[in-house]
């Protein structure tokens, strides 16, 4: 299957602070799969520190929102947490990511369920 993006949405009960003993694992791997690691070690400890900081607050931490192969985006929603593995173009590399980021979460016990393809952008585009 080739998407553009994998959406991870969380029950409803599932909070931010929730997210903190799985996040630093999920992160790391999903920049080491998609070859985005920082090489200099200390851009990367501030990278996870400032996400970490933000769960243990219970706010949206900011993900991977970068210039590169995949971003790994917090949407801002009244509804729900939920966030996407996103790429310029349609990949098989998504869902691979997709899949393993929510084998860590379920082993975490955090409930979610995955959509493809629900940028509403994209989506409007197809229409036209």
């Amino acid at each position: 299957m080739k998407v553009r993006s994998g959406h991870i949405v969380f029950d409803r009960k599932v909070t931010y602070k929730q997210l903190l003993p799985t996040f630093r694992a999920m992160f790391l791997k999903f920049l080491e799969e998609t070859q985005q690691l920082p090489e200099d070690p200390e851009s990367l400890g501030v990278l996870v520190e400032e996400n970490l900081r933000d769960l243990r607050r219970g706010r949206k931490p900011e993900g991977y929102n970068r210039e590169g192969a995949m971003r790994l985006i917090f949407p801002i929603t009244d509804k729900r947490i939920e966030m996407y593995v996103y790429s310029k173009t349609r990949t098989a590399d998504v869902p691979r990511i997709v899949e393993m980021i929510s084998r860590m979460l379920q082993k975490g016990k955090l409930k979610h369920t995955i959509e493809w393809d629900k940028l509403t952008l994209y989506q409007e585009k197809k229409a036209s």
